[in-house]
């Protein structure tokens, strides 16, 4: 990802930054790619910085982590109980997904990349949230820091300190 422009809008507890990219590497994204932060507003140059130097990184480790535990995620959630005898394809906030797209796991078409949530430089750590065919309600976090995936779940996992 080239560097891009992110325009901050401070907010009470978390700030918005907005940007053009409709896309993030292989992912597409839901909407305009976004970035969060819970940081002072001083730091936006730095913490942006930090994610451009470390962004490459960052998307092997989610593809990696995604890929591996895809089945997973996938029983956890029971989503394959939408299908039917009657219904082939079902309705998504990342488009129309099928049984065998399911089974299939093709990461790049049953996510989409919604936001980056920013921590300190120090923290060595980004949030991901994604939209994701098999949970529409709650989305889908993961929390780097370092070469670790430390967290994984609903959306809300990005947003906890560390």
């Amino acid at each position: 990802m080239q560097t891009t422009k992110i325009t901050w809008q401070a907010g009470e507890e978390l700030h918005e930054g907005t940007t053009e990219l409709r896309a993030w590497h292989d992912f597409k994204a839901y909407g305009n790619v976004g970035f969060r932060t819970k940081e002072d507003l001083s730091i936006a140059d730095s913490m942006q910085q930090w994610f451009f130097a470390n962004e490459k990184r960052i998307y092997a480790l989610v593809c990696d982590y995604v890929n591996e535990n895809y089945q997973e995620l996938l029983e956890e959630s029971e989503f394959l109980d939408v299908f039917d005898e009657d219904s082939e394809t079902y309705p998504t906030n990342v488009g129309e997904v099928s049984e065998a797209d399911m089974q299939a796991g093709d990461i790049f078409k049953l996510m989409q990349l919604s936001a980056f949530v920013l921590h300190h430089p120090d923290k060595n750590a980004v949030g991901m949230v994604f939209e994701c065919a098999w949970d529409e309600e709650h989305g889908f976090g993961i929390v780097i820091q370092g070469d670790e995936i430390i967290s994984q779940g609903f959306e809300q996992v990005v947003y906890r300190s560390l």
